[in-house]
């Protein structure tokens, strides 16, 4: 077997290594061609089900409680010193608009669900119930709430996908859900050929 070898000292001319009675495999890598010596290693299998995003996320990224955060931001908002947004924006180096919704998820989100959030320990119920899902709730008006967060607390026990948790029953007895809804199962359509 006639293998091409690149110069080290040029590019071309190309050199030819004669091999032989030896086993060789392929891989590339940044587009080049490598030959290893051996034989290929057994493919390892993917995994069948994928993590899912909410998952993949808390992975990824450290997680932030947002009533804690809106707590800091209140806190320091109560200091005689301060007389507004601006100087806890500059604070904590962000802008006035953030200070702005985190502190509106202390006024307007039902007092149980934030003493829930508060409290809460575990990682992806945290992940889930961020800014960006909570701000929507924020804006709906009272009666139009509580409803909201069952939804919410609905997508999160399918993006778990039957991982245990404590803390999710808690958040549905909280929310008027009484027994612990459990995700739909995939319905699949029957097709029919002619």
């Amino acid at each position: 077997m006639d293998l091409p070898v690149q110069d080290a000292c040029r590019s071309f001319p190309r050199r030819t290594l004669r091999l032989q009675n030896r086993s060789y495999y392929t891989v590339y890598d940044d587009r080049r061609r490598i030959y290893v010596p051996g034989n290929r290693p057994p493919e390892v299998p993917k995994p069948r089900i994928r993590p899912s995003r909410l998952k993949i996320r808390a992975a990824n990224n450290p997680t932030r409680n947002v009533i804690k955060v809106a707590r800091e931001y209140e806190a320091f908002l109560a200091r005689p010193e301060v007389y507004g947004y601006r100087q806890v924006a500059q604070n904590f180096s962000i802008s006035k608009v953030m200070v702005s919704y985190y502190l509106t998820l202390l006024n307007r989100l039902p007092a149980d669900f934030i003493s829930w959030l508060e409290n809460c320990e575990e990682e992806l119920p945290l992940t889930f119930f961020s800014l960006k899902r909570l701000r929507p709730v924020t804006m709906l008006d009272e009666p139009d709430r509580r409803p909201e967060l069952l939804v919410l607390t609905r997508k999160l026990i399918e993006e778990m996908q039957g991982e245990p948790s404590e803390a999710v029953p808690a958040l549905l007895e909280l929310l008027g859900e009484s027994s612990l809804a459990t995700p739909k199962p995939r319905e699949h359509r029957s097709i029919q050929l002619d």
